[in-house]
């Protein structure tokens, strides 16, 4: 069974959504893709270990909760049995106000909670095993209220971050530096503090996340057209990207979005395998 839950509204602008996995209805067989989207997923896992495997390397087995931090290669996660799992999805740059560090040391890792967000999450993940999904996410919305700091660089944080959604990435880093009222310097610092990935890594994500929800919402779309249109140096440099971060190419994803989708939708392909039979997920 999963289950979303929504944080309270202050959290939102750092905080996508809770979610919570578990086997209560029978064993679980699930497969999830993960694109690449900037975001990261802090998963108390109280059930069995789940496989996660980056790129096309062995899978790893995790038994202990962890942030999944930033990363530039898809990963694919399997999870099977007696599953039980609460996570917190933040929102790209989420994380870095309730980080107790600079999270450029984390990138590409899964470290233990408590060496981001400090010895408090330990008390918080004790509590969680025995709540439900409502007073869970409850309890959840309490220790992110209490531990939320935005530091006098956020704002500065923020701004660049619009600046280059509005533009889907297209736009320069000096640009978007003299949106911020930064420097090209301080922003480099920011993002390694808030996100743990360079200003212009943050801008190569958004375009890619851009043609993908292109490519989903129109099958009909060239992709010359795509590439053109976000600013690709060429359709070849379009495709070496979309297979860096999704492990396949862009014909593989045409037509796939939920009706329901968001409209910052950060698509990922999720498999119950004992429902399709373990057939893969989309073509890559």
């Amino acid at each position: 069974m999963y289950l979303l839950r929504a944080p309270t509204d202050a959290l939102a602008p750092f905080i996508e959504s809770y979610w919570f996995l578990s086997s209560e209805h029978g064993p679980v067989d699930l497969r999830v893709d993960v694109f690449v989207d900037g975001r990261a997923d802090l998963i108390f896992n109280y059930g069995a270990p789940y496989l996660r495997q980056v790129g096309h390397g062995a899978a790893v087995a995790h038994a202990a909760s962890n942030l999944d931090a930033q990363r530039l290669t898809p990963i694919r996660i399997i999870q099977r049995g007696a599953v039980r799992v609460v996570g917190v999805r933040f929102r790209l740059g989420g994380v870095g106000p309730f980080a107790r560090c600079d999270l450029w040391r984390h990138t590409g890792g899964t470290p233990a909670p408590v060496m981001v967000f400090g010895p408090a999450i330990g008390a918080l993940e004790a509590e969680l095993d025995a709540l439900g999904p409502d007073a869970a996410a409850a309890r959840l919305d309490a220790f992110f209220v209490d531990n939320l700091r935005l530091g006098a660089g956020r704002p500065a944080f923020d701004r660049a971050l619009v600046a280059m959604g509005a533009s889907q990435g297209g736009t320069s880093i000096e640009a978007i530096a003299g949106a911020a009222g930064t420097s090209q310097r301080h922003l480099e610092r920011l993002f390694a503090r808030q996100v743990g990935l360079t200003p212009k890594t943050v801008a190569r994500v958004l375009r890619f996340q851009a043609a993908l929800r292109t490519l989903m919402r129109d099958p009909g779309v060239p992709l010359t057209q795509v590439a053109a249109d976000l600013g690709y140096f060429d359709q070849a440099h379009f495709i070496r990207d979309f297979r860096a971060m999704t492990g396949g190419v862009p014909r593989g994803y045409r037509g796939y979005f939920p009706v329901e989708g968001p409209t910052d939708f950060a698509p990922n392909v999720v498999a119950f395998v004992q429902d399709d039979g373990g057939g893969e997920p989309a073509p890559s």
